[in-house]
């Protein structure tokens, strides 16, 4: 069957390489001219939510939202998903109309243009082979929740090469969250690695279609200490990982 299919991929993706090149070089200078300043990132966050939208339509791919009423959580808290393809961040921003930060691995630095949207300071790229970086990292992470917006985690810290298997999440989410004492937003992509598998250019899924995005209750850490850290991961893990196991695709 796959290699029946393989023509059909491959078109696609060159389609999908092509748009995304084009549309985001064109815009690419509004976006820095609205990163340029601090002030100016909550216009560069809704023209990212509109781009996104845009963007997704036409490549082909609509993303529904199962328990979007979970995205009116009000106050501070850490959004949290698994990581399964290059799709899990333009599904976010297209989703999500609320303000929020997002974090990244400091790899996303020397990617092309893109990489505009975290070296300029808006969003905050995480250094964990440094130590004094992850510490500043962290401490801007919390700059992000004392100020009243939501922070963007994955857990995975990376795409999963065996998508939608997840890797081992890792700790820090339970840390920040148990210090600040703010929630868990907890969700589930179930068919993005369908949409566009990381495999290679030559390799792996791509097509257009529905990107199955589950929000979840939030998670609350009200009354938990930081004993209870390794408890509030697998609580986390079970929650996002749980449509995985009985996916719908």
């Amino acid at each position: 069957m796959k290699i029946i299919t393989y023509p059909f991929r491959l078109i696609y993706k060159v389609y999908f390489l092509l748009f995304f090149a084009t549309t985001f070089t064109l815009a690419y200078p509004v976006f820095r001219y609205f990163l340029h300043r601090e002030s100016r990132y909550p216009t560069a966050f809704k023209l990212m939510h509109g781009f996104a939208k845009f963007w997704m339509f036409f490549s082909g791919i609509y993303v529904k939202v199962e328990g979007k009423e979970n995205l009116k959580i009000a106050g501070p808290c850490i959004i949290c998903s698994n990581h399964t393809s290059f799709l899990d961040i333009p599904c976010l921003y297209s989703s999500i109309d609320r303000y929020f930060i997002f974090t990244g691995k400091k790899e996303i630095a020397k990617w092309p243009l893109f990489n505009i949207f975290y070296t300029s300071g808006m969003n905050i790229l995480v250094d964990r082979q440094n130590e004094r970086g992850d510490l500043k990292a962290l401490r801007r992470m919390m700059q992000v929740l004392d100020q009243g917006n939501p922070l963007f985690i994955f857990p995975e810290g990376t795409i999963s090469k065996k998508a939608p298997e997840m890797v081992e999440f890792k700790p820090g989410v339970a840390i920040i969250a148990l210090k600040k004492k703010v929630p868990i937003l907890p969700i589930t992509f179930t068919t993005n690695w369908k949409r566009l598998e990381r495999k290679g250019f030559f390799q792996g899924n791509a097509s257009p279609g529905i990107a199955r995005m589950i929000v979840h209750p939030p998670i609350s850490t009200e009354g938990l200490t930081m004993q209870d850290a390794n408890k509030l991961m697998a609580e986390l893990r079970k929650t996002i990982g749980g449509p995985i196991d009985n996916r719908g695709d």
